[in-house]
């Protein structure tokens, strides 16, 4: 088999409304993981990691399989034969970074290889796959962003496209170092949206709308539009009940410094991002810093993260 890296995401717009079909602006980041599978003679699937190592047997019924184990059991099944992986992260787990997601990429893209090069697609396939045995409703964007890198535009219908954006803008994503569950979130947003249709609705509207101005004004390099924007996404994230406490103070202080900021990713904890360029990079991400929130810079610009590939 092969060795293969998977890079991490930043959602810049349209998340949880992704899942209803509204387009999420997705950016992916230098933080990865890497994932080296290795065929073994035993009908099982064994993992090692930072977090412990474990063993799970290849025929039993998935259904079974504790959730943290699942993806990696139904890539190994795939292929039909017992496999040990080794993973290596350097992606904070709940943060809303695409952890699982690039987990999933990378351990795809090493159980396909055969000596000939995987393409995209197959990954893609293989670890939207994986990552829904444990997330039913997982629009399949993370996973995108992880695959192919850089900037994509994702919807449920389309897929991923990706597209070029002008060099200038540049993240600040602080962690609160609060853990979230991205399933215990989803499902909240998907009460909301049940309970209270027409008012979801009207918020998916809203949604698609701020990405689609977002995705010009990143296309342009209109970095202050964007941090506006980004201020209105959280005004829907606040809305559907995503936000926190934490999260807000975060929020108040970014925006002292930046253009913007707002949630990424499930929310109830995790990230939030800052929409700086070279005049107010620094500050912001030393504000963040200074009140003990751990912090990643993120350039967002044509290329933008290398995409899953071997080691």
């Amino acid at each position: 088999m092969a060795t293969y890296s998977a890079p991490g995401k930043v959602i810049l717009f349209g998340e949880h409304f992704v899942v209803y079909g509204s387009p999420a602006i997705l950016c992916a980041i230098d933080l990865r993981v890497t994932v080296k599978a290795t065929p073994n003679s035993a009908c099982a699937v064994s993992i090692r990691s930072i977090l412990g190592s474990a063993n799970v047997c290849l025929d039993m019924d998935p259904a079974l399989v504790a959730p943290l184990l699942r993806p990696f059991h139904h890539v190994a099944a795939y292929r039909g034969c017992g496999m040990h992986m080794e993973i290596c992260s350097d992606i904070p787990i709940g943060a809303g970074l695409g952890s699982s997601s690039a987990c999933c990429v990378a351990a795809a893209g090493a159980v396909l290889y055969d000596g000939i090069r995987c393409m995209p697609d197959d990954i893609l396939g293989l670890s939207l796959a994986a990552e829904r045995s444990v997330y039913r409703k997982s629009s399949g964007a993370d996973c995108a962003a992880s695959v192919f890198g850089g900037a994509i535009e994702y919807t449920k219908d389309t897929g991923p496209v990706r597209r070029d954006v002008r060099p200038g803008i540049r993240l600040v994503v602080a962690d609160s170092k609060v853990p979230h569950s991205t399933a215990q979130m989803v499902m909240s947003v998907g009460k909301l949206a049940s309970q209270k249709p027409e008012y979801f609705k009207s918020m998916i509207l809203e949604a698609a709308d701020i990405s689609g101005r977002a995705l010009d004004a990143i296309r342009s390099g209109d970095i202050s539009e964007v941090g506006h924007l980004a201020s209105q996404n959280q005004h829907l994230l606040e809305r559907i009940g995503v936000s926190s406490s934490r999260l807000r103070d975060m929020i108040r202080l970014a925006d002292r410094h930046s253009y913007g900021s707002k949630i990424t990713g499930a929310g109830g904890g995790g990230c939030i991002v800052a929409i700086t360029d070279d005049a107010n990079y620094d500050e912001t991400m030393t504000a963040l810093a200074d009140q003990g929130y751990p912090t990643y810079g993120v350039c967002i610009d044509k290329d933008g993260a290398t995409p899953a590939d071997m080691v």
